[in-house]
């Protein structure tokens, strides 16, 4: 591509179509398991064995962490990985966590089942097997059911309504890491009072822009639009790529960095003119003034005024100084489904996404992260199943009519809530793109087997 826009002196676009890209493209890797755990009459977890098997085609799949979350004592565990005459793996959000997750909380239900006991109770009192975010999935847990009407419209499994269509809920906990990648911007501040932050990173449609702008439109005080973010070119400070949920992690703590470099020192140029030291002046809403006395203040365009014919440019970096963010996050989500017996259509009535990110910089961007990530986690757990011949690795359903992806009307009620407060702002800036797309096809099993009162072993 680059060669072609060389030779031709003008852009070039590629376009595959829809066939070519199914043919080509690979395919999400598998994992085939069997699962035994035990637990005491209580439901207390005491064992876990899995014997499982994953392809990620031609190349490896990785290994699935197993079991998930949850570190159950006594394991026994055994991974096979497979080549097979088919496409390569290829990035799925979350690699190797959705897998995980399905075959640790289906048989995790199922066995609350056999105990007859409310899934819910099951997983909190388990939840110490979580680790250092017990305490966390615990009010997750219970703000999950609380948005779903758990103890209103949860039923044991086996429980049949009347007819045909059968409703019941499912749970699913997961997790992630999503510390902020290695980033450096360059943050200007010019005497005509423009704001600009610069760097190689990139924006997929996630948000990328109004985090930098945010981060360093609190820090100066000034509104969102007041800051110009300038990025996806190579020779912009280098900034990483796009993956593993680490960009706004990366991202916030560099242009956050920057900016309060920045700030001091026009706190340097301006402290003269108010009587003050530098570190006695705050920035707060379009002005500089001493901390506590409005009186004595410039508006921001004065203040940067103060700089003569120089701008401030100052470059911001992480890792640095102080800790802006940090890894690991929880959440937890409650599918309620509606199955017909005699077709075996799934309808999603609601689903709930509780979640964990540390310090929520856009509530927006945050909530519209998690929406994205549910539908296609909906996506996975009930359509887009590649059919493939089992003697020439072929796919047989490479278009849209039988390569079946979910329509508005498929998708149902989604509820976000977004985990804040002290023990979870305190931890910083983590990554948000991956952890909420790894619960959905746990869930939605679950709330099947609720539903029917069986469980159907598999998901496209």
């Amino acid at each position: 591509m680059a060669q072609l826009a060389r030779s031709a002196g003008k852009p070039v676009k590629l376009l595959l179509e829809r066939d070519g890209e199914l043919l080509v493209a690979g395919a999400r890797p598998s994992l085939f398991a069997k699962v035994r755990v035990a637990a005491k009459k209580d439901g207390t977890l005491t064992a876990w064995q899995s014997e499982s098997w994953g392809t990620g085609g031609m190349g490896p799949s990785g290994t699935p962490p197993q079991p998930y979350v949850f570190n159950v004592p006594n394991q026994l565990k055994h991974h096979t990985m497979i080549s097979t005459n088919t496409g390569s793996a290829r990035a799925w959000r979350a690699p190797n966590h959705p897998q995980a997750c399905l075959v640790t909380m289906a048989p995790l239900e199922d066995l609350a089942a056999k105990l007859n006991m409310d899934p819910l109770e099951f997983f909190m009192k388990n939840a110490d097997l979580a680790g250092e975010r017990a305490a966390n999935y615990r009010e997750e847990l219970q703000k999950a059911a609380e948005l779903i009407e758990w103890k209103k419209n949860w039923h044991p499994r086996g429980v049949r309504a009347s007819g045909n269509i059968q409703r019941g809920l499912g749970i699913s906990l997961h997790t992630w890491g999503g510390r902020g990648h290695n980033s450096n911007c360059t943050v200007t501040v010019r005497p005509d009072g423009s704001v600009e932050v610069t760097l190689g990173s990139q924006d997929l449609g996630t948000g990328t822009r109004t985090i930098i702008a945010i981060s360093a439109a609190e820090t100066f005080g000034l509104p969102l639009e007041a800051v110009k973010v300038t990025l996806g070119d190579s020779r912009y400070p280098q900034s990483g790529g796009s993956g593993g949920s680490t960009t706004v992690g990366g991202v916030s703590a560099s242009t956050r960095r920057g900016a309060v470099d920045a700030l001091e020192q026009l706190f340097a140029a301006v402290a003269p003119g108010l009587g003050a030291q530098p570190d006695q002046l705050e920035a707060v809403e379009g002005h500089i003034q001493v901390k506590g006395d409005s009186s004595k203040s410039l508006s921001w365009k004065q203040a940067c005024a103060k700089l003569g014919v120089k701008a401030i440019q100052a470059t911001g970096k992480n890792p640095g100084p102080c800790n802006l963010g940090s890894s690991g996050v929880g959440g937890v989500q409650i599918a309620d489904v509606s199955v017909d017996t005699e077709t075996g259509i799934v309808n999603i009535n609601k689903y709930v996404a509780v979640q964990d990110c540390g310090l929520v910089l856009d509530v927006k961007t945050a909530e519209s992260q998690c929406h994205g990530a549910v539908i296609m986690g909906i996506c996975y757990a009930l359509y887009e199943e590649k059919i493939m011949d089992a003697y020439t690795g072929r796919m047989l359903n490479p278009n849209m009519e039988f390569y079946k992806l979910a329509g508005i009307g498929d998708i149902g009620e989604i509820v976000v809530h977004m985990m804040t407060g002290p023990a979870y702002d305190d931890r910083g800036v983590i990554g948000l793109g991956e952890p909420p797309v790894i619960s959905p096809g746990a869930a939605i099993s679950n709330a099947v087997a609720n539903a029917i009162g069986v469980r159907v072993p598999t998901i496209p």
